[in-house]
């Protein structure tokens, strides 16, 4: 992940545009963008936009606080709101410092067609879990509604190309005029940004033999192979659990994989299967031999090791009775896709965050906090995390310690069936102090007063 400060309101900041911005469609960004986005980002996205001048110069700059005001909002929440417009694509941020402060460019991005955005494996799965399938459906068909509907097989492209139709000087296509290369260098295309990771630890030659004897066409797995490693990062499937999704996606009069009728499976189905679920990495086995540990603190790594980020999430919520909402996904996404952190250090962030602390959901700041801290203290495993933890609550227990993270103390707090440690309940004095005499002497008065008035 990009580690910045938060939203600073004092802060200088300036909108500028790429260069394809014109291409820009609000009802592409209504339809398409706003049910994964929020509506704080929404408003976010259309407040930079007024903010936009000709030809902006440094001394255009304005101090971020006049954003708090325009949106109406808090600090976290514009914070928020920008990261999902940059985990979106449609907003790149640029910082320096210079002698007037801190600076922040927001440069606006064009909105995808709605075909490309359909056919982009991640940005198409969350808008599937934000909206369900029956409103994906209208909008796929509202896609392609000013194309043919007719078999276009026979159709044979006779266009006229280029160079039939006009005549250009070969001197100047060999001898640029310098006013053209100007206009070119001015206008370099960027590049774009890329909404999904690098790398993935899916065994794609496991999934291909195991898919050996099943009837499905092989070039079409390796045509939607980005999609089938989106899916694996956001939840974990396995390559034989991705075996059976697959062939649920199988056209069965052609054998040619349904990518739409695979993403919808996906998204109908992981909730059934976050029980099931094994680690996005489930060949890494954790050594835990620290005698720091419980028996309680083990048997929770086991359950982090076991499960994906969005899958032990979703245990977690069905035990406490809430439910994965969008936002939560996108933090797991952001974590899964930056690599720094392994599934089972996430997992020991959110039972922290939900389970330990009480909260109802996962909020971006705060779990970015938590992230950047632990990679600093060189964290990567679940017991890691957890002495981490212990020696977080420990610092904290000690007089003139200053608190890195707010917590929620004064409330119950909430207990997970036998996966949750009590070592951060009570300090170990607690734990082994003895009943004194006269208390137990106390105790034993009341218990015969209790019975004597029964």
């Amino acid at each position: 992940m990009t580690t910045r400060p938060n939203f600073d309101p004092q802060a200088g900041y300036l909108v500028t545009a790429a260069a394809d911005f014109i291409n820009f469609n609000d009802q592409v960004f209504t339809d398409y963008y706003q049910p994964v986005l929020g509506p704080v980002a929404f408003s976010l996205f259309y407040a930079l936009r007024s903010q936009l001048l000709d030809h902006p110069t440094l001394a255009d700059r304005r101090l971020q606080s006049a954003l708090l005001v325009q949106v109406n909002a808090g600090q976290s929440q514009v914070s928020e709101g920008l990261r999902r417009l940059e985990g979106m694509g449609i907003v790149q941020t640029y910082f320096q410092h210079d002698a007037q402060g801190d600076l922040y460019v927001y440069e606006l991005q064009a909105t995808l067609s709605p075909e490309h955005f359909i056919n982009d494996n991640l940005l198409s799965v969350l808008l599937l879990e934000a909206i369900g399938e029956q409103a994906f459906s209208r909008l796929a068909k509202g896609a392609h509604r000013y194309q043919l509907v007719a078999d276009r097989t026979q159709l044979k492209n006779v266009s006229h190309r280029f160079l039939d139709a006009y005549q250009i000087d070969q001197h100047e296509l060999v001898h640029v005029p310098e006013v053209i290369k100007q206009a070119q260098t001015t206008a370099a295309v960027t590049e774009k940004h890329s909404l999904v990771a690098d790398s993935s630890d899916f065994d794609w030659a496991t999934l291909l033999t195991l898919l050996k004897s099943q009837p499905v066409v092989k070039e079409d797995l390796a045509d939607h192979r980005e999609l089938i490693e989106v899916e694996h990062q956001l939840y974990g499937i396995d390559e034989p659990t991705m075996v059976r999704l697959i062939r649920g996606a199988l056209d069965l009069a052609t054998n040619h994989f349904d990518a739409r009728k695979f993403k919808r499976q996906v998204a109908a189905q992981y909730k059934q299967l976050a029980s099931v679920l094994e680690s996005a990495n489930p060949k890494q086995k954790e050594v835990v031999d620290d005698k720091q540990l419980t028996a309680k603190d083990r048997q929770l790594l086991k359950s982090t090791n076991n499960y994906a980020p969005v899958a032990f999430l979703q245990a977690l919520k069905e035990q406490t009775g809430g439910y994965v909402t969008a936002g939560e996904r996108n933090v797991l996404t952001r974590l899964v896709q930056d690599g720094k952190l392994p599934s089972s250090v996430i997992n020991v962030l959110v039972w922290y965050v939900i389970a330990d602390l009480g909260n109802a959901t996962l909020k971006g700041n705060f779990v970015d906090a938590i992230a950047n801290d632990w990679l600093r203290a060189g964290v990567h495993d679940g017991a890691g995390a957890l002495l981490q933890l212990k020696k977080f609550n420990q610092e904290k227990q000690q007089p003139g310690t200053t608190k890195r993270f707010s917590t929620k103390r004064n409330r119950q707090r909430m207990e997970i069936r036998e996966t949750m440690p009590d070592w951060s309940k009570q300090d170990q004095a607690t734990r082994t102090k003895k009943a004194s005499a006269a208390a137990l002497a106390k105790a034993r008065a009341r218990q015969r007063s209790n019975r004597k008035g029964r």
